[in-house]
């Protein structure tokens, strides 16, 4: 009986300590759980205050092009207000948010130069500043000397490419923001460059890391000045209502193209084409199907837009892509593996597929933004959040 007793007891001693051990086992669990909970919690909200802050900084920043654009244009009576009390306030409300803005001119005392402070306040209370430095300037046209250039952060799927032409030139890649490539099989050549207002996440093995430039300032876009190719427009073209000025197959011919062919409203090009020409829009303009040179030499073709320009899947291209607003992102979306070869340089470039792109300068003779006209460009550039 008394080895019995013994042995219950013994036996109720071990429940006891198993109920205690899965008791603390339970309690860990629960402590773990909850902290990382907190921690995903936490992630989260850093990632939506970042978002949130660079809608502000975004917001800052179009204050300065509208600034920008205001000196270019003399919108307002800007030039003879700066001349004459040495400072320019304006502001604006966008869905955003809203911007103020102030030009200072000359900086410094220094001729041919201003100071834009920008001040803006996102829809979600987040505030940036910006203050940039720039100076008129007769050639801006860095934007058109590398293979992609986009005015936002930019992400390059795996399995696509870029390539200088053959004297080595314009391989380069430029994005405001971090550069992201999806996987690590995107080629690019010895003399093809990284530029990066931020970092990017991967290096293709065959550019040096000497050609890698992060956290650099940003290139300043050239405006896109609609009036002066309106009034300079060698064939005007008016879109009807919902509906796009179609070029190529059953629409206007592609053949001896010439000049500055300006269209109000939508376009839409399909074909292949000869001569040299810029194609400007106040719409959107779709590439449906293969848009080549009858000599890819000696043609050339740029299609320019404050909207945005969309390429169809798997489509090649010989010309120059340039989309750009001063409020707002004007884009270049390329849908599947599309082959360009020229340039693609826009506010905000998505590649829905492995995108190729081979650097072609055939149009250094034609009248594009930056080029018909001088322009303000930046060369010192702060931004500070608040």
């Amino acid at each position: 009986m008394v080895t019995m007793h013994m042995r219950m007891q013994a036996g109720k001693r071990s429940q006891g300590s198993v109920f205690l051990l899965a008791m603390v086992a339970l309690i860990t669990l629960m402590i773990l759980g909850t902290s990382l909970v907190e921690s995903a919690m936490q992630g989260l909200a850093k990632a939506s205050k970042d978002i949130r802050q660079q809608e502000a900084a975004n917001l800052a920043e179009s204050g300065v092009d509208m600034a920008l654009c205001k000196l270019y244009e003399d919108y307002d009576g800007v030039n003879d207000t700066v001349d004459s009390s040495g400072t320019y306030t304006s502001s604006f409300t966008l869905p955003q948010g809203t911007v103020s803005y102030t030009i200072t001119a000359p900086y410094s005392g220094i001729a041919d130069t201003c100071e834009v402070v920008s001040d803006a306040t996102s829809w979600a209370n987040k505030r940036t500043r910006v203050r940039v430095i720039a100076s008129y300037r007769d050639d801006v046209s860095r934007v058109f000397e590398g293979a992609i250039f986009s005015n936002s952060p930019l992400t390059l799927n795996g399995g696509g490419e870029v390539k200088p032409d053959a004297s080595g030139k314009g391989g380069s890649i430029y994005a405001k923001g971090n550069i992201t490539f999806q996987g690590t099989s995107f080629t690019m050549h010895p003399e093809g460059l990284i530029y990066t207002t931020g970092t990017t996440n991967w290096v293709p093995p065959a550019v040096p890391m000497t050609s890698v430039y992060q956290n650099i300032a940003p290139i300043p876009m050239p405006v896109i000045d609609l009036q002066w190719y309106r009034d300079h427009a060698t064939t005007t073209y008016t879109a009807a209502k919902k509906s796009a000025v179609k070029f190529g197959g059953s629409g206007i011919s592609l053949s001896g193209l010439s000049g500055i062919i300006f269209v109000n409203g939508d376009v839409s090009i399909s074909g292949q084409y000869t001569g040299k020409a810029l194609i400007v829009a106040t719409g959107d303009i779709s590439v449906t199907g293969n848009v080549t040179a009858g000599d890819k030499d000696i043609d050339a073709i740029a299609l320019i837009t404050t909207k945005s320009v969309k390429i169809a899947g798997n489509a090649t291209v010989h010309g120059l892509v340039y989309s750009h607003a001063v409020t707002g992102d004007a884009s270049a979306t390329i849908g599947g593996t599309a082959d360009v070869y020229g340039a693609i340089v826009a506010d905000v470039v998505t590649t829905n597929g492995a995108i190729k792109v081979e650097y072609r300068d055939v149009w250094s003779d034609l009248p594009l933004p930056g080029k018909g006209k001088t322009q303000w460009a930046q060369f010192s550039w702060e931004e500070h959040h608040r």
